[in-house]
């Protein structure tokens, strides 16, 4: 007869390891950009690096972020060809073609690329409503596939508050 020790013992460190490998079971953080009312969700390793009504710079383990209000007023129309054009400006390799992206009314488009041996995704946003454009940048290890799913996850996290 097994030990039936051994048998928890097993089953329970496949339901740790099952735990703490599902994206499921991360826990998530929400901040707030208060200058711009917009609410973000990430990691709950992300700390604020800086708020002010221009920035808005996050940090967790293996992965930056960082908002940024664009001044001048880009239509929905010309937002792919402004977040194309932004990613090039940042001398990114490997660009990727613009992504659609449309998260709790925001919309906009990604792109990512590769500058010294990180991934970065970097994406024009619009709120339609208030007519405010501004640009996010993700940037993570190029290898790291699991923080690529959290970025999209990150990009599609971003709301306006109420």
């Amino acid at each position: 007869m097994k030990n039936p020790f051994t048998i928890l013992s097993r089953l329970l460190c496949l339901l740790i390891l099952t735990g703490t490998l599902s994206p499921a079971a991360q826990a998530q953080s929400t901040f707030q950009w208060e200058d711009y009312r917009l609410e973000i969700t990430v990691p709950d390793d992300f700390k604020v690096n800086k708020n002010t009504s221009e920035t808005f710079e996050m940090s967790g383990e293996g992965m930056e972020l960082i908002m940024e209000i664009v001044e001048e007023d880009i239509t929905l129309e010309d937002l792919e060809e402004a977040t194309v054009a932004g990613a090039e400006e940042m001398e990114l390799d490997e660009i990727d073609e613009a992504t659609a992206v449309s998260s709790n009314g925001l919309k906009g488009f990604y792109v990512e690329g590769v500058k010294d041996g990180s991934r970065i995704m970097f994406a024009g946003m619009l709120d339609p409503r208030t007519q405010t454009n501004f640009f996010i940048a993700i940037v993570f290890d190029d290898e790291d596939k699991q923080a690529e799913k959290d970025a999209i996850k990150i990009l599609n996290s971003i709301k306006r508050m109420r």
